[in-house]
């Protein structure tokens, strides 16, 4: 989207410089038209030439510098401005003293351009706009909304607590999720590290006994055989397949298959559909308090909300709401909104408080990914001592298969 370099003029005559996006003149005009100002001068910025290094590809300056920022320092960040603000103190002021304190170089350095945007004219959201890579379209609209109200340091109040709420829920998510694949990584390594070594073993003395092996057992030596025969290869094939199915994932079209798919797993489905309605349901009612129209934060959550099956429910749900239709109505027709949201919604929508309804919402689903956490966490131990039992097991039990009949599978070699 092109950027233009703008004055305006308010209603007493002030004036006011700045930077922002927007498709062409005119609706850069109509946006300051609703908030009371007045279009004087919009000149196109030409865009910045890309950073080339060592000559491996463009990179664009601000990408290369904010990556490496986490939520944790969003967190921290967000709640110190907001304490400052309150206590009056000017925002460049306070963007200098939060970049000279913080520990991450990159973060510094773009707390050091937001502040130069604000000093040369910008406003702080559009500021902000500049590192999408650090402030995402939800926080921008948040704090634009704050800027326009003149509530700012209440905003980012909220923000804070919303941004502690959604950093709990993904360690939750995360650590229910890790437990499960680390024991499952450590149980194929322990396979491989037999199919490797041991079976080898087995397959000597199995071939001085000459006798014919089980199906299992003989499986189980091909395996082996390939396994140590085309080492380089097996490992080649696997990056190859992890390589492909990743850069599958980031289409839109495995994105959908993939976020499909998590709402159906068995056992973290209902987790992660659960963690998606809590922060769905959270960050709605927050924009909604912030000041932002309907349309304009339900367009924000469906690009924020993390799975492409509820985003995709989202925008239809817009289209079907700026049509005339009601919240719950077109929520409910999606059919990707539990009773319960709709229930809430449906009560706030009717009784005007639909942020509020939406917040009680977000605050049962995140009791429930606790609730959901606790109660994995108590049976993912059981089961994954079952499945690397199982896995074990049966390399073993293929192993020792012939043993069974090693005494005349002997005799007859010796005939």
């Amino acid at each position: 989207m092109p950027v233009f370099d703008y004055e305006v003029a308010d209603a007493s005559g002030a004036l006011r410089r700045g930077r922002a996006e927007a498709d062409d003149p005119t609706s850069l005009m109509a946006r300051f038209r609703e908030t009371g100002q007045f279009l004087i001068t919009a000149r196109a910025v030409e865009p910045r030439r890309p950073l080339r290094l060592l000559g491996t590809g463009a990179l664009h300056v601000s990408r290369t510098l904010t990556r490496g920022v986490g939520l944790t320092t969003l967190v921290v960040f967000t709640g110190q401005l907001a304490a400052m603000l309150a206590g009056g103190l000017h925002l460049a002021r306070i963007l200098s003293s939060l970049a000279s304190e913080t520990v991450n170089q990159r973060f510094r350095a773009v707390l050091t351009q937001v502040r130069d945007g604000i000093t040369s004219g910008s406003s702080f959201a559009d500021a902000l706009n500049q590192h999408p890579h650090v402030f995402d379209r939800l926080y921008v609209a948040v704090v634009r909304a704050g800027e326009l109200s003149g509530s700012l340091p209440i905003v980012l109040d909220n923000l804070t607590t919303y941004l502690e709420k959604t950093a709990q829920l993904r360690r939750k998510v995360v650590g229910a999720i890790t437990y499960p694949a680390v024991i499952l990584t450590v149980a194929v390594a322990i396979v491989f590290i037999m199919i490797a070594k041991l079976v080898p073993v087995f397959e000597q003395v199995y071939a001085r006994a000459n006798t014919t092996l089980p199906a299992p057992t003989r499986l189980l030596i091909a395996v082996s055989g390939v396994v140590r025969g085309y080492t380089v290869t097996v490992f080649l094939v696997a990056a190859a397949v992890a390589i492909l199915g990743y850069a599958a994932a980031r289409t839109e079209g495995g994105r959908r298959v993939l976020d499909g798919a998590k709402l159906r797993v068995p056992l973290f489905g209902s987790l992660v559909r659960r963690a998606v309605m809590a922060r769905v349901c959270r960050t709605l009612s927050v924009l909604l308090n912030a000041g932002i129209p309907l349309l304009e934060a339900v367009d924000t959550v469906a690009k924020v909300s993390g799975n492409k099956v509820i985003e995709e429910a989202l925008m239809k749900a817009r289209v079907w709401m700026r049509d005339g239709d009601t919240i719950v109505e077109t929520l409910r027709r999606t059919g990707q909104f539990p009773a319960m949201v709709l229930q809430l919604v449906a009560a706030g929508e009717e009784s005007g408080t639909l942020p509020v309804m939406l917040g009680r919402a977000a605050t049962y689903y995140e009791q429930q990914v606790d609730n959901t956490v606790a109660t994995l966490s108590t049976l993912i131990e059981p089961i994954m001592i079952v499945i690397m039992g199982a896995i074990a097991g049966g390399v073993i039990f293929a192993l020792y298969l012939p043993i069974f009949s090693l005494g005349q599978a002997v005799r007859g070699g010796l005939r």
